[in-house]
Order: C-alpha cells, then sequence, then structure tokens
C-alpha cells in the first residue's frame, strides 16, 4: 500500500470514530506493525509494514490501533479491548501472523526443526538463544551475519 493513501486511510477512520483530537503518524519500527500513543493521542503505523502489505491487513491494523485508543490505556488486550474490536470491525487479535515485516540481517536456522529466525539487532554476547519449539537441548542457534 501506498504511504499517501494510508495516512488518508488513518485520518478518515480516526474521524469516522470521532477521534478528532488524535493524530496520525508513520514510525521506521521494524518489529511492530503499529502502536497506540495514548498520552500523545497519537496513532502510528510502521513504513515498512505499509509498504509490504496489503489495504486490507492495513485498515485492520488501523482498526486495531482505534480500539485501544477508544478501550483506553488499561485495557490492553483483555476484554474491553476484545469488545471495542468487535463493536468497530477489527479483528480481536494480537497478531497479525499473515503480516510481512522486514527480515534481520543476523539469521539462525534450528539444527532440529529448520525454523528460521532473525534479529535486526546484533546478537548479545555470551547469550545462548535456542528455538522456541525445540528448546536448548537440541534447538540452540547459532546468529550469522
Amino acid at each position: 500500500m501506498l504511504l499517501p493513501d494510508a495516512q488518508r486511510l488513518c485520518l478518515s477512520l480516526l474521524d469516522k470514530f470521532a477521534l478528532r483530537d488524535w493524530s496520525f503518524t508513520f514510525n521506521r519500527r521494524k518489529r511492530c506493525l503499529g502502536l497506540c500513543r495514548h498520552h500523545e493521542k497519537r496513532i502510528e503505523l510502521s513504513i515498512f509494514y505499509v509498504a509490504a502489505n496489503n489495504e486490507e491487513s492495513v485498515v485492520d491494523t488501523v482498526l486495531h490501533e482505534i480500539a485501544h485508543a477508544l478501550a483506553g490505556p488499561a485495557a490492553g488486550h483483555g476484554p474491553r479491548w476484545k469488545a471495542m474490536c468487535v463493536k468497530i470491525g477489527a479483528k480481536p487479535e494480537r497478531l497479525d501472523d499473515e503480516a510481512t515485516m522486514p527480515t534481520g540481517r543476523w539469521r539462525a536456522v534450528c539444527p532440529t526443526c529448520r525454523t528460521q529466525y532473525s534479529r535486526h539487532r546484533k546478537p548479545m554476547r555470551n547469550r545462548r538463544y535456542s528455538c522456541r519449539a525445540c528448546g536448548p537441548q537440541t534447538g540452540m542457534l547459532s546468529f550469522k551475519m
């Protein structure tokens, strides 16, 4: 989706749900699709996410963040937020598994199940990383650039 289209879309949805005192901006996050910043009254979307995904996915993410704005800062991803998602037409799920985000330049493959992992930041020295499914006994990861 193009960034100007996403911006128009978000501003129109903020207006539709009477969040006229809220603003919208893009950020450069690579691991977070969108953010709702309650204290600043601002919705943010990752430019990497918007550029790599279709309009339907971006609309759902904007609605997800608007549900956070309407439910309040204490709601988190709990029942109040889920009810608000249903009310405004968003999927009441925490993450979009089908969303495309950039892969990190540090990569590792689990030796057992072959699951691929990536990191955007250099792995810490003297820290051991293991596959979520296989665990440290058989799934030790070695990140390389």
